[in-house]
């Protein structure tokens, strides 16, 4: 088994993940780290594998643990959820997020003035 045939689906995955979902590392498995609540564990635990079959295939004994169907499924698996994120989807979501909370504490605050001015007899 060729010690370089994951390079292409490792540097793909690496390369969707900076693009759809804006996390930078050095290596996947420090790019895996920063996006583990980003992605669903079903996605993470495969892109797991293909991080440590990446590893694995670089020692002539040890490659021939690593299974290049499961490969090819995982590697599957990973790039289709990806692909299906829209970076500015994403965007739009956390602006309407972050406006409904400001929402939300203008909300409660003009409620709790409201209830001391109600409260002292002001109101």
């Amino acid at each position: 088994m060729d010690p370089n045939a994951l390079d292409p689906v490792v540097d793909e995955i690496r390369g969707l993940l900076a693009e759809r979902l804006r996390v930078r590392g050095k290596t996947l498995e420090v790019q895996l780290r920063k996006a583990r609540r980003l992605l669903p564990r079903a996605v993470r635990r495969e892109a797991t594998f293909l991080e440590q079959s990446s590893q694995l295939i670089g020692n002539p004994k040890l490659a021939r643990m690593v299974d290049m169907d499961h490969v090819a499924r995982a590697r599957r698996v990973v790039v289709d959820h990806l692909r299906q994120i829209d970076p500015s989807q994403r965007r739009r979501d956390a602006l309407l997020n972050w406006a409904a909370f400001v929402g939300l504490v203008v909300l409660v605050a003009g409620g709790g003035v409201i209830w001391a001015l109600w409260a002292r007899g002001l109101v």
